[in-house]
């Protein structure tokens, strides 16, 4: 038997010793005894028992039903009544204090003791009862999801204070009303109303995510929800539980995630991942739903020149102006990207059955005339600006997103090389039997000839035309030689290298096989070696900052004369990294080596840019000489170019140089050296 502790309340002493003497007999504890009501509530505060004994007649002001219902409020400590009184009116009364048991006097000490007995199990079992029903109380005010109990009409019986700020309704207004009443729900991922028919089902619990709910005042959350069946081991209650939790600020989180992730953060276009994605996508849905589809490629004409003049504060400007210009011809299903620094790309879906590029061709020509009629502005300035444009009209040939983009670009660097501020539609090529190449062959082909040293050099002589001169000259080329022995040709894959920074890799292999080339040529007297040898580079190795150690390294490792090699730049790509090419022409210059503008006349044409530019030589762009004994524009441009040259004190190369006619045309102009397959076509330099 354990030691409860008891307290007994009664007006007759004698009986009160009584009492006590059996309960001690019966092993409680009796911690204290009073006769009155006021005594009894000042010991029972301080003793704190598991059970008081309470007479209803009592001495002093207050009865035992009176001091019972105090000590029910006040300490919440059980009450037994022992009393003669059966009358209904005291029972009534007796009632208010919810007593756990109420014996009639006299009473059998059995009796007592089975009373008691039972009377401390109910009021520990109710004393654990209150604790969890604390423990429940103080989990449904903290947690932060909203809770709701709904009845089997789909009224609601109880809310959370979570709940009630989430409907924006008091739990007291919202019983009984139905759910319907408080709130409706969306799948987002389908935009369906969600059906309420799960609280049918015999589903124990179900949980859904990523709905949205819209409460009577018509705010709308993202919730994730939970509907609990499991209430009551009754199989007719009907009731649920509900749970909430509001996930929009998640949600706001991943959209903006994915949003980043996806997007330019400059212009609010697409980025070059999400470009690929897409793409790749649009591919297989043109594949299965024939779906004419094109795609529009948009540079603007010369960009670094903002960039360099103004700062990089003035070219994003110049972006967002262009990226908003792109937008703004968007249709219901077009998007654009953001593929590269001044590269956009905009994909148009047109209507089935109909393929021609009408309306790509507008867009484009739209484009072009709205960025040549507003100028751009900076700093109280203003900058003309063009842009070029390729557009590349998708069919099932495209494998892959990669091919699309070279197409794209391919076309935008000839609509570039044709002087810009113009569009051009892509030609598939049929002469080549490379054509079909995926794009990742490509690359792996490059670096394994790389590897494998399955490049081979070619050169092409450069023809002095005054027989005063003596200096002869050369022009190195590269071929890459299949295993079984095709030779492939330059524009194949120079201009994968390019998009894919494979060519500072090709440029160290042609500058360094050229150097020891030239040393064996030199060594074994042959004449070859007498000429100067011009090896081109590219762009991507101009702003390479260890090319020109690489140079020197290579030259001295030899012990070979710099005098003997030009180097080639082409004038797009020395305008467009004009501080990075000036520097490295400087340092180069004065160890020896000579320098040529290549393909001038094909991009900026500017005669400014050579005061910053100390080259030597420049060649004539081909597209004026090949028809300048035919067309006396192109022969008077050749004129015109020949004869600031030798203002420049630059001697001049015309290239294309396809037969006799022209090559003494250029003699009689003045021009000093000619190239072309009027004097020799490309042969392998080998030693003799």
């Amino acid at each position: 038997m354990s030691k409860e502790r008891l307290y007994i309340v009664e007006d007759e002493r004698i009986i009160a010793i009584d009492l006590q003497r059996r309960l001690e007999r019966l092993g409680y504890e009796i911690c204290g005894t009073d006769a009155s009501g006021e005594a009894a509530l000042i010991g029972i505060e301080k003793q704190l028992p598991d059970l008081v004994l309470m007479d209803i007649v009592l001495q002093g002001e207050i009865d035992g039903i009176d001091v019972a219902i105090q000590i029910k409020n006040k300490f919440n400590i059980p009450v037994i009544f022992l009393t003669a009184y059966t009358d209904s009116k005291t029972l009534d009364r007796a009632k208010a204090a919810s007593p756990l048991g109420y014996i009639l006097k006299p009473f059998k000490e059995r009796e007592l003791a089975t009373l008691l007995e039972m009377a401390l199990f109910k009021s520990v079992a109710d004393s654990r009862i209150r604790e969890k029903e604390q423990l429940f109380s103080a989990i449904l005010n903290s947690t932060t999801d909203a809770i709701l109990v709904i009845g089997p009409n789909k009224e609601i019986l109880f809310m959370n204070p979570e709940a009630e700020q989430l409907l924006e309704v008091t739990d007291q207004v919202a019983r009984n009303r139905g759910i319907k009443e408080l709130f409706t729900l969306f799948d987002m991922e389908t935009g369906d109303l969600f059906q309420m028919a799960v609280f049918t089902d015999n589903i124990k619990v179900f949980k859904a995510r990523n709905l949205r709910l819209t409460n009577s005042k018509n705010h709308s959350f993202v919730v994730e929800m939970i509907i609990n069946r499991e209430i009551s081991e009754k199989a007719e209650d009907n009731n649920h539980i509900i749970s909430f939790k509001d996930i929009s600020r998640l949600h706001e989180m991943t959209d903006s995630l994915k949003y980043q992730t996806s997007h330019d953060t400059l212009t609010g276009l697409l980025n070059r991942n999400e470009l690929a994605l897409r793409l790749n996508s649009t591919l297989l849905k043109i594949t299965h739903e024939h779906i004419p589809v094109s795609v529009l490629f948009v540079d603007i004409d010369h960009f670094k020149i903002i960039n360099d003049s103004c700062g990089t504060q003035a070219g994003d400007q110049l972006l967002k102006d262009i990226a908003n210009r792109i937008r703004s011809r968007l249709g219901g299903t077009d998007f654009a990207a953001r593929s590269g620094g001044d590269d956009f790309v905009l994909i148009h879906f047109g209507e089935q059955g109909k393929e021609n590029l009408t309306a790509e061709i507008a867009t484009a020509k739209g484009l072009i005339a709205e960025t040549q009629a507003f100028p751009f502005r900076w700093a109280e300035k203003e900058f003309p600006i063009t842009i070029s444009v390729g557009i590349v009209s998708l069919d099932q040939t495209f494998k892959n997103e990669h091919e699309v983009m070279v197409a794209g670009t391919q076309t935008v660097r000839k609509t570039h090389e044709s002087g810009g501020n113009r569009h051009m539609v892509y030609a598939r090529e049929q002469t080549s039997g490379f054509a079909g190449i995926p794009i990742s062959e490509w690359i792996g082909k490059i670096h394994e000839a790389l590897i494998n040293d399955r490049f081979r050099l070619y050169y092409q002589p450069i023809q002095p035309l005054s027989l005063d001169n003596p200096h002869k000259k050369l022009e190195i080329l590269i071929r890459m030689i299949e295993p079984d022995g095709t030779i492939i040709m330059p524009e194949e894959f120079i201009p994968i290298a390019e998009r894919y920074n494979l060519m500072p890799a090709v440029d160290r292999w042609v500058i360094k096989t050229s150097f020891e080339s030239y040393a064996r040529l030199a060594a074994a007297h042959d004449p070859l070696a007498d000429s100067i040898f011009c090896v081109n580079l590219s762009g991507a190795s101009l702003v390479d900052e260890s090319i020109i150690g690489f140079i020197l390294d290579s030259v001295d490792a030899l012990s070979i004369p710099t005098d003997k090699f030009c180097i080639e730049v082409t004038e797009t790509s020395a305008i467009l990294n004009l501080t990075s090419a000036s520097r490295f022409i400087y340092i180069l210059k004065e160890r020896g080596f000579t320098f040529a503008l290549d393909d001038f006349g094909s991009g900026f044409s500017s005669f400014n840019y050579l005061k910053n530019l100390p080259v030597d030589y420049l060649k004539i762009d081909g597209s004026f000489i090949r028809n300048m004994d035919r067309d006396k524009v192109d022969f008077t441009m050749v004129q015109a170019i020949s004869s600031m040259c030798k203002v420049l004190g630059l001697a001049t190369i015309g290239e294309f140089a396809e037969n006799e006619t022209i090559i003494n045309q250029l003699r009689e102009i003045g021009v000093d050296y000619a190239q072309g397959y009027g004097i020799s076509k490309p042969v392998p330099l080998e030693i003799a």
